[in-house]
């Protein structure tokens, strides 16, 4: 996948969890994170998520 595509696939997951509570953004962006890492730190980034708030 291109940086991009990537940038795109970040954008429109971010746009469709957006308006999720935040806990449920933070539990989404923890279970990408064990799934794949660099897909959950760009959806992180996406949504303005810091590695605080994941824990």
């Amino acid at each position: 996948m291109s940086p991009a595509q990537q940038q795109a696939l970040f954008g429109n997951t971010a746009r469709a969890i957006g308006d999720a509570p935040r806990e449920i953004q933070i539990r989404h962006v923890r279970n990408c994170l064990k799934a794949d890492p660099a897909y959950g730190e760009g959806l992180a980034k996406a949504l303005a998520i810091s590695p605080r708030e994941i824990g």
